[in-house]
């Protein structure tokens, strides 16, 4: 079953430079890092992890949520635990409001990978691709709304992991400004 979960995620996501098949293995491992303590459903973990952006229209989150529930009852799985997944899936975004542990993972880890190197990449490729920026100040402005976001972060183990990944971003928010008001 979590192969072909997997698979899914492979082929609906397949070509996505910024939020792909490689962002949901990395949010997955993350989330088992933070989590690497707690008592959690990894079952549960691991299809929202792989399957929270397998849409990525406005309100992915959403349509991410009914595309990964038609693929979950597809896939066999456990039919008592869709709505944990579907519930994690909603709310992995800064706006979203997660209850479950699972939820709060999925959460934390989506945001982690949304700050230091790589979610500098990430976000500045998505800038183009999710927002239509038109403007550097407007890209700015995104990456510090992004980075304000950390403070959403529920798990002591995300805040740590997310020192030095907010140290860089600041880094490079820092800079960006600087440039961009020569």
């Amino acid at each position: 079953m979590r192969k072909l979960i997997q698979q899914y995620a492979k082929d609906l996501t397949a070509g996505r430079l910024a939020s792909g098949y490689e962002h949901s293995f990395r949010v997955y491992h993350l989330a088992r890092e933070i989590g690497e303590s707690m008592e959690y459903d990894d079952d549960v973990l691991h299809a929202a992890c792989f399957l929270h952006d397998v849409e990525m229209s406005v309100g992915h989150p959403a349509s991410s949520a009914e595309k990964a529930e038609a693929i979950l009852h597809e896939t066999g799985f456990t039919p008592d635990k869709i709505p944990a997944v579907i519930a994690a899936i909603v709310n992995h975004m800064p706006d979203g409001r997660p209850e479950s542990v699972e939820a709060k993972l999925l959460f934390d880890a989506n945001l982690l990978d949304s700050i230091g190197a790589v979610g500098y990449v990430r976000l500045a490729v998505g800038s183009f691709i999710w927002y239509h920026f038109k403007t550097m100040q407007d890209i700015l402005e995104y990456f510090r709304r992004e980075l304000a976001h950390t403070s959403k972060l529920h798990f002591p183990r995300s805040r740590d992991l997310a020192k030095e990944k907010i140290a860089f971003s600041q880094a490079v928010i820092d800079q960006f400004a600087r440039e961009l008001h020569l």
